[in-house]
């Protein structure tokens, strides 16, 4: 266990090269310049985006400095950077315009050009590296033992099983070889605890009453020392215990004398309850929950009722409603957090409601990862499981984005918590390569950002977080403390033109998603789509006021003088339209799986799954769409009638064949044409698998398909 001062590149998957994103690229000067164009004001940021450039090397004679003796602002404690100004015995901080006392690293400009700290764009520093030879050690710290425990619903068919099955197998492939792993079982009135410290499984299974409070403590069954082992040496243990799990007995699940079969019963809140109330007590790890459930909640605490059709969609009168027994998860989500806990629910449903919406705040509050599944024929457990555990993640961080003079954070949205004794400072217990968050802007004085004069609009995002880094080959690891820092800076925007030209579409459309699901979520459905109607009409009331002043010309609704802005109507009307918020467009659970997506995906992605991309390919041989960006209507179709169309809608995509298409080309099309390895390329790039289906004209498989063109 040592200390080592050395700067690590986060390894990444995203293609962006920067970790703030504004809404506005210039910032406007005062709150009624902002006003006047009716956009909102804010930023988006990744903070595990990957570095666009390579770090000059070093000059001679000056080590890579670490994170804690990088200097800081006296006043404002930002970060020394490359907008910093330098006097011969100072520098100036880009940020409030303190003046402070220059270290003799920055004295000369020839070298301060080749500091990595002084880059421009993303720095990299490295805080504590803990080298970790033995997991098992009681030197190290919680933070520093990484553990997963796998929770598996085996109250449902086989098919199931056996999807859930290959699930846990991906993950095991994923996962560190120094992770300590545990399994757990949750039967249709039962647990089940896997001990798997030697070839021969053997599952300790415990029954759970219907009240839900467990008889005996799981302590007393299998402690945490033996209920976790390591999974690079126990790894084969444990792929024999994953295979041993099969379908809980049927009894209480079987028709009786040829009558109907009676309710089937999952005791998912219970088992959680008896998982937390173990590490409770012996809290020595930094624990993950990876759910793979089916069905509802029915048995024990947390059991959920089917919520009635009239508080499915939310309705006028306010927020949607949960149904009974949802409290629980709440309850339990606090738990988990004051754990430093986190929990991942995969959901392949097998039942018509599963309860996403009151299980979501187990995963929202801990930053941990949704998916969910229409059924086992959409699923893509196994791919996502792999995909989501082998990137780069990161936990315990800290964000805080500094502004300069005359703005600051107003709120924050997205899976984060702000801290209860410091402003502005915000804690993200997990996320990864992909998540994305939101902060709103706003003016702390009339002045705007003219009160102080020798500062330009400038912002620092500041991201701090741990990781844990596999030695390979071996079961050792290191548990890194990084600090990721990046300076930002604009220009003043001083007419509502300005701001027309200098928006971001993509991130505007984030940052009113994050608005509109606060809204849905507090004020309910119907008052969410108005409040998205009516700021689509209050932005083209102000564009045609400052733009079209003269009376003879006609109102402009598509923004022809700024296409940045063309995009904002269709997707606005997509989301109208769309999983979100047309009820009819999705069920229950489908609609809180879409609320959650949306609140953690970067806005390109988010445009996407709002408003889907439509593509022509001539033929099976194309390597590339001959035309993309097509309207969602039946004209684009019958224009092109001997096309081959995909629809990307981010988490599926769906081919389409005309007939004259079906006529000259093989349907579906061939494993080893050009048009699937497209679609195979797409889906590598994406986050998480979207499924693919393929439908012709004139077949029944057509109607999905022709049902998403939404402008007719």
């Amino acid at each position: 266990r040592h200390l080592v001062r050395r700067v690590f590149a986060p390894r990444t998957m995203s293609s962006r090269g920067t970790m703030i994103r504004p809404s506005l690229r210039r910032t406007p000067e005062t709150a009624p310049v902002k006003d006047s164009a009716a956009l909102p004001w804010g930023v988006v940021v990744v903070p595990l985006a990957p570095s666009q450039h390579t770090n000059s090397p070093n000059p001679d004679g000056l080590d890579p400095i670490g994170a804690e003796d990088v200097p800081r602002c006296s006043e404002c404690f930002g970060y020394i950077n490359a907008y910093c100004m330098f006097e011969r015995k100072g520098w100036i901080c880009s940020l409030c315009g303190t003046k402070n006392d220059l270290l003799p690293r920055y004295q000369q400009s020839s070298m301060r050009a080749h500091l990595e700290e002084m880059q421009r764009g993303i720095v990299d520093l490295l805080e504590e590296c803990v080298e970790v030879d033995d997991i098992y050690s009681s030197e190290l710290k919680p933070e520093e033992r990484p553990a997963c425990i796998a929770v598996v619903d085996v109250s449902g068919s086989e098919e199931f099983v056996e999807v859930a099955r290959s699930g846990v197998l991906a993950l095991l492939e994923a996962l560190p070889a120094a992770t300590l792993f545990g399994l757990v079982t949750v039967g249709r009135k039962s647990i089940g605890v896997y001990d798997m410290r030697s070839a021969f499984p053997h599952c300790h299974t415990l029954a759970v009453p219907a009240e839900g409070e467990m008889p005996i403590a799981l302590s007393e069954v299998l402690p945490v020392d033996c209920m976790l082992v390591q999974l690079g040496e126990n790894k084969e243990n444990i792929a024999a215990a994953v295979e041993s799990m099969a379908p809980s007995a049927q009894d209480d699940g079987m028709q009786v004398d040829g009558g109907p079969a009676a309710p089937r019963h999952f005791a998912y809140g219970s088992c959680l309850d008896a998982v937390l109330e173990l590490f409770e007590e012996d809290a020595n790890c930094s624990l993950r929950i990876i759910s793979v459930i089916g069905s509802r909640p029915s048995w024990g605490l947390g059991a959920l009722a089917i919520p009635d059709v009239a508080s499915d969609a939310g309705g006028s009168a306010g927020a949607q409603r949960l149904p009974p027994g949802a409290e629980e998860y709440r309850l339990l989500a606090s738990r988990v957090a004051a754990l430093n806990a986190c929990v991942d629910l995969f959901v392949v449903a097998e039942e018509a409601y599963v309860g996403v919406d009151a299980l979501r705040p187990l995963v929202q509050n801990t930053g941990g990862s949704l998916i969910y599944y229409s059924g086992l024929d959409t699923s893509a457990l196994p791919q996502d499981l792999f995909r989501i555990f082998s990137r780069p993640l990161a936990s315990k961080a800290l964000l805080r984005l500094r502004c300069s003079a005359g703005f600051q954070v107003a709120r924050a949205y997205g899976h984060l918590t702000a801290d209860d004794q410091y402003s502005n400072l915000f804690h993200i217990n997990s996320c990864h390569s992909e998540s994305c968050f939101a902060l709103d802007l706003e003016f702390d004085n009339p002045s705007g950002v003219m009160t102080n004069l020798d500062v330009q609009p400038t912002m620092q995002l500041a991201f701090s977080y741990s990781c844990i880094v596999p030695v390979p080959g071996t079961n050792s690891y290191q548990v890194q403390r990084r600090l990721r820092l990046e300076t930002s800076r604009s220009e003043v925007g001083r007419l509502s033109q300005d701001m027309f030209g200098s928006a971001d579409g993509d991130v505007i459309i984030s940052l009113l998603t994050h608005k509109i699901i606060h809204a849905l979520a507090t004020e309910g459905l119907a008052e969410a789509r108005m409040l998205l109607q009516d700021w689509l009409v209050m932005l083209s009331a102000r564009y045609n006021e400052h733009l079209m002043r003269r009376r003879e010309m006609q109102i402009d609704v598509n923004f022809q003088k700024f296409q940045n802005l063309a995009s904002l109507p269709r997707l606005v009307f997509g989301m109208l339209r769309g999983r979100l918020l047309d009820a009819g467009a999705s069920s229950r659970d489908d609609r809180a799986f879409v609320a959650h997506l949306c609140t953690s995906l970067a806005p390109e992605a988010l445009s996407l799954l709002m408003y889907p991309r439509l593509c022509a390919f001539p033929d099976l041989k194309t390597k590339q769409p001959a035309e993309t960006g097509l309207a969602l209507s039946h004209m684009s179709i019958a224009k092109r009638d001997t096309a081959i169309f995909v629809l990307d809608a981010y988490t599926e995509m769906l081919v389409f064949y005309t007939k004259d298409a079906a006529a000259t080309h093989p349907f579906p099309p061939p494993p080893d044409c050009t048009l699937r390895r497209y679609l195979q390329e797409v889906k590598d790039a994406r986050a998480i698998c979207p499924h693919v289906s393929h439908a012709q004209d004139g077949d029944q498989s057509a109607y999905d398909f022709l049902g998403r063109l939404i402008e007719d």
